[in-house]
């Protein structure tokens, strides 16, 4: 050991020294290391265990790097950290992993460390906590109270509980996943099987395995999955949700009994939100693949009743004024960052789209029946888009709505393509008007990109805008009156291909797209 009282700083300290490789850390990420012992800067700055090949013992622990020569813990204290990260980018899961997670006191640690290789440091963690609440949830669904989330955050960095670790990844997945061009393919994105790998890991080792983080952690997985174009995986997990929300009671008329409504109302509106939630996704699943092997899961159930919708427990909620929470600004989710404030508009267009499907497939529905759906489904549309939002508007809300509006309009379309009575006498014009809007956002595409980045465009919108597409190719110049409908096809298709930079569905879209067009005008594609 040097001594801190030696005078003479020309030569090198005898025990200052070097590794012979890059650590591993940095190999992994291709990232320029210093080889500095015990532990390189950049590992340092991002509090990772730094290791060597020549170092790796299989089923040995060290202490993590900034432990060694006075560098500060993140977590406050020296905490015992295992030196393999099977789960950081490109890893894989390895044998000894299952020794160094036996005891639960290990499991929160291991998952924290998780999220630092796969979020490099704190403020990349943070980075991505903020772009999921100013994104996703603000504009695709709310389903994490902000408030008691950030609580919980506060007690990371020296508490770290495992179902936040893994909260925090499942975030990671839709708030800022990967954009290039081409897109990788989802499978071999490292980060995403590692966050699944994490969280069925986690869940097998927690005393209460179908917590709610554990369910929102899903729903956010699904959604993921949705959106990079893998059906089969996003089923399997929306599946897990309906399991866990019957496990749990939900589907019991009994858990919404009225004097639990007035006894615990803030609890039963966070199970009503993530219920909508699960019924939201299961629509947009089987509209978008439209797989008959992956029947929806809601209509199934056969419950009896319907699960009331979150606005009804705001009655029964403490006031703002009375939680003394201040709103930000005159927007109708001014106190959405709490749970008695939180608002959720994707119910009611869950519910109007999984209505629409079911009674699209009813022989019995009424002529009355179908006007009147398509009424409320208008308005509620038109409600949303004339509310005041944070974040500008409500895209998965009104994606919903509109994709229900295209698919209970289509039959008349439809009949008067092929010269029969139609069943629904819908008006065009209401076709007309949803697909302008898909258009506009086309026409509008710098825009769009912008906030296509932020993470406020719904996935839903790359299956609407091929949708419109697909309309317009069909009766574009017949039933819809659309002289210039290939200008709008071809306006949508590069909306598609800007949105294929980050979500693998709408890639899956534009070449089906082509393919309608191939059809439709022969080797001309746009």
């Amino acid at each position: 050991m040097s001594t801190a009282s030696s005078p003479v700083a020309t030569s090198p300290q005898p025990d200052v020294q070097k590794a012979s490789r890059v650590c591993l850390n940095c190999k992994r990420k291709k990232k320029k290391c210093d080889k500095a012992l015990p532990s390189c800067s950049r590992c340092v700055e991002s509090y990772q265990v730094c290791q060597h090949e020549d170092d790796i013992v299989p089923g040995s622990s060290v202490t993590a790097g900034y432990l060694y020569g006075g560098v500060p813990s993140p977590l406050g204290n020296p905490v015992q950290l295992h030196q393999q990260s099977p789960l950081a980018w490109g890893g894989s899961l390895r044998p000894s992993l299952v020794t160094s997670i036996r005891s639960a006191d290990n499991i929160n640690t291991y998952a924290l460390q998780c999220v630092f290789d796969i979020l490099d440091n704190r403020q990349g963690i943070e980075q991505v906590i903020l772009a999921f609440f100013e994104g996703p949830n603000a504009c695709w669904f709310s389903i994490i109270d902000r408030s008691n989330f950030e609580d919980l955050l506060e007690d990371l960095w020296t508490n770290p509980l495992a179902e936040t670790c893994v909260l925090i990844l499942c975030m990671s997945l839709i708030a800022s996943p990967p954009i290039s061009s081409p897109s990788p393919a989802a499978m071999r994105d490292g980060g995403y099987q590692a966050t699944k790998a994490l969280l069925t890991l986690v869940q097998s080792q927690s005393s209460l395995p179908m917590a709610i983080p554990f369910l929102q952690a899903e729903l956010l997985v699904a959604m993921y999955e949705y959106s990079q174009a893998l059906p089969q995986q996003a089923y399997l997990s929306v599946g897990r949700c309906f399991q866990m929300s019957r496990a749990l009671g939900w589907q019991e008329k009994s858990h919404w009994s009225p004097d639990k409504l007035a006894t615990i109302p803030r609890i039963l509106k966070l199970h009503s939100i993530l219920w909508w939630a699960m019924v939201y996704i299961d629509n947009h699943l089987h509209v978008a693949y439209q797989e008959p092997r992956f029947p929806l899961y809601a209509p199934t159930l056969g419950l009896g009743f319907e699960i009331p919708r979150p606005e009804t427990f705001d009655p029964f909620a403490p006031s703002a004024l009375q939680l003394q929470i201040q709103g930000v600004g005159p927007y109708r989710d001014a106190n959405s960052h709490h749970i008695d404030g939180m608002v959720f508009p994707e119910a009611t267009s869950a519910f109007n789209l999984n209505t629409g499907l079911r009674q699209l497939e009813n022989p019995l529905m009424s002529p009355e029946d179908h006007e009147d759906l398509s009424d409320t489904v208008w308005q509620h549309t038109l409600d949303v888009l004339q509310a005041p939002w944070s974040t500008g508007d409500r895209s998965g809300a009104i994606g919903t709505n509109l994709i229900a509006m295209l698919k209970l309009n289509q039959p008349g379309l439809l009949a008067g393509s092929v010269g029969i009575g139609p069943r629904f006498s819908s008006p065009a014009e209401r076709i007309e008007k949803t697909i302008e809007y898909f258009h506009n956002e086309a026409v509008n595409l710098a825009n769009f990109q912008h906030r296509l980045t932020r993470g406020r465009v719904a996935p839903f919108w790359a299956f609407a805008a091929y949708y419109s597409s697909i309309l317009l190719i069909s009766h574009g110049e017949a039933e819809l009156h659309t002289v210039d409908w290939l200008q709008k096809v071809l306006g949508m298709k590069n909306l598609l291909q800007v949105c294929a930079g980050r979500w693998k569905i709408a890639e899956r879209y534009v070449y089906l797209l082509d393919q309608h067009l191939r059809a439709r005008l022969g080797d001309f594609v746009g």
